[in-house]
């Protein structure tokens, strides 16, 4: 019996030896107590050879290079800030209008050389389209994987960027299009509100040229059409350097009563990738889209937003 006590009392000090706790965590997990408890200690420690000491420090150390006046303190965290959202709501796959936490990282970053880039070749600057009537949007990219996009209803920012064999990040591209009232204006239009968005989720051309069909056209006005590049999971994508040229275009154009404009804008409409539908939708990579106004809006617009909440 004395035996037994011993052997049961060496292998139960043997488990707990092997149990790793988070920073500041009061529950060890325990590898020799099961398969769950294996694979809790597996996903939930963090290596600690993935610890980057640079969250330990604020920048403004003396002696550190690239100081200048100006410069903010960073937050710091020897932890990497793995309990940053403790007592947070947590995304946790949803869009939440409120606000949220998420602790997923940022994932891999491309080289310099992989930079992504885009420029929207339709509608070109200060075209007039007519109104009401179907037109593309057509945007050349660089460097993009394009075509993967995952579920946004269940799925949102749940997952790191990742690249792919040639470094270029996997992802897809939004298109955006919101009323700004005139050329001139000097208001930034209120986000929460637009014309028209479309999460483009095909591989378009295969050689970076993507495309979404604006059905039914948009109402007479000034319009500014946007691009919102993302990874898979709908984050926007992190660049490895801060000076660089933008990853995004945006232009603005016009849409007239009549009359056909310059750049093509309101030709017939070429074939398009499948999935890009028209109509103000519930967005792919964004909080809950407000109806669209009747005049703006055609049957099929209205079909496709019905078909967009379901998380196209």
């Amino acid at each position: 019996m004395m035996l037994y006590s011993f052997v049961f009392t060496a292998i139960l000090s043997a488990a707990l030896t092997q149990g790793v706790a988070l920073p500041g965590s009061s529950s060890l997990v325990h590898p020799g107590l099961g398969i769950l408890a294996r694979q809790q200690s597996k996903s939930t420690c963090l290596q600690s050879n993935l610890i980057q000491s640079a969250s330990g420090l604020t920048g403004q150390e003396s002696g550190t290079s690239g100081i200048k006046a100006g410069q903010a303190k960073s937050e710091t965290d020897k932890d990497n800030f793995i309990n940053f959202c403790a007592g947070q709501t947590i995304t946790n796959g949803q869009q939440i209008t409120a606000g949220s936490c998420n602790g997923i990282p940022m994932g891999k970053i491309p080289a310099q050389k992989n930079m992504i880039s885009a420029i929207i070749t339709n509608p070109q600057p200060g075209t007039k389209l007519q109104a009401s009537t179907t037109f593309n949007v057509s945007v050349q990219t660089t460097h993009l994987k394009a075509g993967v996009f995952v579920n946004p209803t269940t799925n949102y920012y749940t997952a790191p960027q990742d690249l792919d064999g040639a470094g270029d990040i996997i992802g897809h591209c939004h298109v955006t299009i919101q009323d700004i009232g005139s050329m001139d204006s000097t208001t930034p239009p209120d986000p929460s509100k637009f014309a028209f968005f479309k999460g483009i989720d095909d591989a378009g051309n295969g050689k970076g040229l993507l495309q979404a069909t604006v059905s039914g056209g948009l109402p007479a006005g000034t319009y500014r059409v946007c691009t919102m590049i993302a990874a898979a999971n709908h984050q926007p994508v992190a660049m490895p350097v801060a000076q660089r040229g933008a990853q995004d275009d945006c232009t603005k154009f016009e849409v007239g009563g009549g009359g056909g404009g310059g750049g093509g804008g309101a030709a017939t409409p070429t074939p398009t990738p499948s999935g890009a539908a028209g109509g103000a939708k519930k967005g792919t990579g964004g909080a809950t889209a407000p109806k669209p106004k009747k005049s703006g809006t055609t049957k099929d617009g209205k079909k496709d937003a019905k078909k967009d909440k379901k998380g196209n």
